[in-house]
């Protein structure tokens, strides 16, 4: 078990209670990995998915008129957005997707649909009535050849007026993901630096280090190979019992022998699973100070 960082004090709040510690966002110091990539030019009429040299995900448009855009395939920041979304394409309505509702110019038409509400529907007066264009890239022929392109410098996305009402859903067509999930190992095995989509959760278990695995059972540690999330705090030792949390993530940025998320230190958006940690409870825990280090490891 790595050694743990630091005590979290609460003021204010009683005793404090033990809790692992984020590396500080200004400690932790990512290499540059050169953005622009040179891609060639799929068939007219085609919109695939592509990447920057840093993994970012992209979606590359080859329209019939023969026009190019590179769009990013990261839901725009919005006023009511603070997490990282990813856009989807579906091919038979020539729409991208994901809380918002752009076509194939990366142009902002309206607001996602809805199949089904938990409760009642928002109304349409509680909807969004302005949302950004998708975020862009300057594009560059090379040489004169009509089959490659390099990808250059960011274009932000224009703020554009949209009607309230949701247009009508369209998840039951088909969709296209701009990036495939990798396995921890395949993630582990690209350059520091690299954002990367991987098929797995964060999970936080009581005064234990935050780390990256699968977590099927959802009470469960993570394995103690299992890579560190470093840019996370842990989850607090308390005298209520022992927890475990797990928390979903569109992308992250390998970082030493493991990750950071993408946006750096952000709070993670509220967790999937969680509740009471089914490992075996070590012995005498409640006799513990909770404002102390566990006397051994809680996720052996």
């Amino acid at each position: 078990m790595p050694t743990f960082l630091a005590v979290l004090f609460l003021a204010g709040c009683g005793a404090p209670a033990w809790r692992v510690r984020a590396v500080p966002r200004e400690a932790i110091h990512l290499p540059r990995i050169e953005p622009s990539v040179v891609l060639e030019l799929p068939a007219r009429g085609s919109v695939v998915p592509a990447r920057l040299g840093d993994g970012t995900p992209l979606w590359l448009v080859h329209r019939e008129d023969g026009t190019v855009s590179v769009f990013s395939a990261i839901i725009p920041r919005t006023h009511d957005a603070s997490s990282v979304g990813l856009i989807d394409w579906v091919p038979t309505m020539r729409r991208f997707t994901g809380a918002y509702v752009w076509d194939e110019r990366g142009q902002v038409v309206g607001n996602q649909g809805w199949d089904a509400c938990t409760g009642e529907c928002p109304s349409d007066a509680r909807m969004p009535d302005e949302a950004r264009d998708l975020d862009g890239f300057q594009v560059e022929r090379l040489g004169g050849e009509s089959g490659r392109i390099r990808v250059g410098a960011p274009l932000r996305g224009a703020w554009r007026s949209i009607p309230q009402k949701p247009l009508p859903s369209w998840s039951q067509e088909p969709h296209e993901a701009p990036v495939r999930p990798l396995s921890v190992v395949q993630a582990l095995d690209l350059p520091e630096g690299t954002v990367v989509r991987v098929a797995a959760s964060a999970v936080l278990a009581s005064a234990s280090t935050p780390r990256v695995c699968q977590n099927s059972d959802h009470g469960s540690c993570c394995p103690e190979n299992a890579p560190r999330l470093y840019d996370v705090d842990g989850i607090p030792l308390r005298d209520t019992g022992l927890e475990v949390y797990s928390h979903g993530f569109a992308l992250l940025r390998r970082y030493r022998d493991g990750f950071v998320q993408y946006d750096v230190g952000r709070e993670l958006d509220a967790a999937h699973a969680g509740g009471h940690l089914s490992n075996p409870e070590p012995p005498g825990l409640a006799s513990w100070d909770v404002t102390q280090p566990p006397r051994v490891p809680i996720c052996p």
